[in-house]
C-alpha cells in the first residue's frame, strides 16, 4: 500500500495548514457550513454509535475544487477552472472521444488507472492511517460493471454517477476517542485559499448542543412502493428455483419505497439518528442528490496496510423489550448462521486476492450487533495488503459486498438484473473517505435515503437461500425500511 507522509506527484502542491478548535456538535457545524457554501459543497459523516472499531471519526468536509464522475463510461471533470483543466490534460492520454465528442474510458477496466491518475494530480501532506487529504468517494452498485462483464437488462437511465470523487479544500476532523477537534485548511496554486479566522468563527458560533431530533410534527407524505408483496413473493419463487438446480447458493433482492414529501433534508437527518443512530451516518451531495444515510456496515477499511472487511449477514426484527431472546434466536437459526458463514467465506475470498500470503483471518464472527428494528450478526474479516497494492486495488478486489449480491457473486448479480426492475444506483454500493496516502474508509450504503426536489427514495433487500420462506423475507425488508421511512413520514412499516 501507498505510504503516509508526503504523497508527491507532478502536478498541485497542496499544504495543509492545521489548528485544534473546540469539539463541535457536527450537525450545527454543517448547517453554518452549508449557509455558506452550499449544500453541494458540504458533508457530513458522523459516527453516532457501533463498535470502536467503526465509530472513531466525525468529519465535515467543505469548499469542494474538483470533482470527476463516471457514469456508463463517460468522464466528467468538474471543480474550479484551473484545477479542472490540469486534471483533463493528465487524464487525456487515458481517455478517448465517441461521435458526440463524450470523453469515454477506452476500456472499462480503464476506471481505476483514470482514478489513479487523479489521485496523482496531488503532491499532499497524506497519510496511511486517517484521512488528512483526499477524496470523498462513492461508488455505486453498477461499478460492478468496471471489474466484471455483466448483462444490462433493467432499461433505467442512472440518476447518480456510477463512480464519484470530490477534493474539499476544508475539514473539520473529530476523533471520539481523544474528543478532540481539529480545522484542516488546504492551500494551493490551484485554488483560493480560504479564510481561517472566518471558518473559525463559522464553527465557533455553531451551538454546542443540537436537539437530538427535528420538530416532532412532520408534513404528510404519499408513499409507494415499486412493487407489492405478491410480486416479491414471484421474485422469490424464481430466485428458489436458481438455488434448486444449483446456480447459486445466496442471492439478494429488494425493492424501493418513494415518499413525496416537503421535509426538510437535515431535520430527516437528524429523526433517523434518533431512530437508528449507526456507526456510519452521512449527509452528503452528489449531482443534485442529497444522500441521507445510516449505514451498519463496514464495507471496507484500509489502514496502515491492513485490509478490513466487516460483514453483516443474518437479520432478526425486534421488538423494545425483546432483544435478548431475539439475538439468541438470531444465533441459534442454522439458515441465517448459514448464510453468514458462506458470505464471510465470500469476504475471505476477495481480501484473499490482495493480501500477502499468511495474514488472512477472521478474528472475530456471528457476533450480534443491535440497531433500531433489527438485529444482525457480524464478522469480522482482515489481512495485510501485498506489497504495491492500494486503496483502488482494495476497492476492486471486495467490491460489490458480497452481503448485497450472494454467492456465487457474479451469477447471483445475473439473477438480480434479471429479477429487479429498476437500477440500484448508489444502493449497495459504498461511501466514504480515501486519503491519498492510502487510508481508506468506506461504508456500504443501505439504510439510506436518496432526496430530490420533494421525493425521497429508500431501498432494502433481503438475502434469499434455500429454506426461506416468502413472507418472512418480505418482513426483512420492511424492517430495514423502517427507519427511513419513519424519519420521513413519522408512521411506521412495521
Amino acid at each position: 500500500m501507498t505510504d503516509g507522509g508526503r504523497h508527491t506527484g507532478a502536478g498541485v502542491r497542496v499544504t495543509t495548514r492545521s489548528r485544534p478548535v473546540r469539539s463541535p456538535e457536527v450537525v450545527p457545524v454543517y448547517r453554518a457550513l452549508t449557509e455558506r457554501f452550499g449544500a453541494d459543497q458540504v458533508y457530513l459523516l458522523q459516527s453516532a454509535s457501533g463498535d470502536e472499531r467503526d465509530a472513531r471519526h466525525q468529519f465535515v468536509g467543505f469548499g469542494a475544487v474538483l470533482s470527476l464522475s463516471v457514469t456508463r463510461g463517460a468522464v466528467r471533470i468538474g471543480g474550479l477552472p484551473e484545477l479542472r483543466d490540469r486534471a483533463a490534460a493528465r487524464l487525456a492520454p487515458l481517455l478517448a472521444r465517441d461521435a458526440r465528442g463524450v470523453q469515454r474510458l477506452a476500456d472499462r477496466t480503464d476506471l481505476w488507472e483514470v482514478l489513479r491518475s487523479v489521485r496523482g494530480l496531488f503532491d499532499a501532506e497524506s497519510s496511511a492511517t486517517a484521512f488528512r487529504f483526499g477524496f470523498l468517494a462513492a461508488f455505486g452498485y453498477d461499478t460492478a460493471r468496471y471489474i466484471e462483464d455483466l448483462p444490462l437488462l433493467i432499461d433505467q437511465p442512472p440518476d447518480l454517477p456510477d463512480v464519484h470523487l470530490v477534493v474539499h479544500r476544508g475539514c473539520v476532523a473529530m476523533d471520539l476517542r481523544t474528543g478532540l477537534a481539529e480545522l484542516l485548511l488546504h492551500e494551493a496554486d490551484g485554488w483560493p485559499p480560504l479564510p481561517q479566522a472566518e471558518v473559525v468563527r463559522l464553527i465557533e458560533r455553531a451551538p454546542l448542543t443540537h436537539p437530538s431530533a427535528a420538530p416532532p410534527t412532520v408534513p404528510e407524505a404519499e408513499v409507494s412502493d415499486d412493487l407489492t408483496e405478491e410480486v416479491f413473493t414471484g421474485w422469490v419463487e424464481r430466485c428458489l428455483a436458481h438455488i434448486a438446480v444449483g446456480d447459486i447458493y445466496q442471492v439478494q433482492i429488494g425493492h424501493q419505497l418513494t415518499m413525496r414529501s416537503r421535509a426538510d433534508p437535515v431535520d430527516v437527518y437528524l429523526r433517523l439518528l434518533e431512530r437508528n443512530a449507526s456507526p456510519y451516518m452521512y449527509l452528503v451531495g452528489i449531482a443534485g442528490q442529497r444522500l441521507i444515510g445510516a449505514s451498519p456496515e463496514l464495507f471496507v477499511r484500509v489502514e496502515d496496510g491492513l485490509v478490513t472487511m466487516r460483514p453483516i449477514a443474518g437479520t432478526l426484527p425486534h421488538r423494545e423489550g425483546d432483544a435478548g431472546a431475539a439475538a439468541r434466536r438470531l444465533r441459534g437459526d442454522p439458515k441465517e448462521v448459514a448464510e453468514h458463514t458462506m458470505l464471510v467465506d465470500l469476504c475471505r475470498n476477495d481480501i484473499g486476492r490482495i493480501c500477502a500470503e499468511g495474514t488472512l483471518e477472521v478474528p472475530e464472527q456471528l457476533t450480534i450487533a443491535r440497531y433500531s428494528h433489527v438485529l444482525h450478526m457480524v464478522s469480522t474479516v482482515a489481512g495485510r495488503a501485498e506489497a504495491g497494492r492500494d486503496s483502488f486495488d482494495a476497492v476492486a478486489a471486495t467490491f460489490p459486498a458480497g452481503t448485497m449480491t450472494g454467492a456465487p457473486r457474479i451469477r447471483a448479480m445475473e439473477i438480480i438484473e434479471s429479477v429487479e426492475h429498476s437500477r440500484r444506483g448508489m444502493y449497495a454500493g459504498a461511501l466514504g473517505l480515501i486519503d491519498i496516502g492510502g487510508y481508506t474508509n468506506l461504508a456500504l450504503c443501505i439504510r439510506t435515503l436518496f432526496h430530490q426536489g420533494d421525493v425521497y427514495r429508500t431501498r432494502a433487500s433481503a438475502g434469499i437461500v434455500a429454506d426461506s420462506d416468502p413472507a418472512r423475507e418480505w418482513r426483512e425488508t420492511l424492517a430495514k425500511l423502517s427507519a427511513g421511512h419513519w424519519a420521513v413520514t413519522g408512521g411506521e412499516l412495521l
